[in-house]
């Protein structure tokens, strides 16, 4: 058995409220509410960038979380309310730059 990794299928650029440009790697299936058709279109609105972050630190697998800007990551950590396991979990893999883009 083989195993598949998530994986982007692309990229989204977006500039926040306070000027910060960012590069999001686009992962259908983080936002269930949407198709990934309307995902890219999505991310470009900062809110929806923030909510579909704090889904990916929740409930993503690593090797989907791992494409995600680590500034953008750790500044997310402290709203996206995790379980215990999972902040300590991230905070580990975020603290050492471990497979980090950046």
């Amino acid at each position: 058995m083989r195993h598949r990794f998530v994986e982007p299928s692309g990229t989204v650029t977006l500039i926040t409220e306070d000027g910060q440009i960012v590069e999001l790697p686009v992962v259908p299936g983080i936002l269930k509410h949407l198709a990934a058709s309307q995902l890219k279109e999505a991310l470009r609105d900062p809110r929806v960038a923030r909510k579909y972050t704090h889904e990916a630190l929740r409930k993503a697998p690593w090797s989907a979380v791992r494409h995600f800007p680590r500034g953008w990551l750790v500044a997310r950590m402290e709203d996206a309310q995790l379980p215990e396991g999972r902040r300590r979990a991230l905070e580990l893999l975020l603290g050492d730059g471990h497979a980090l883009r950046g």
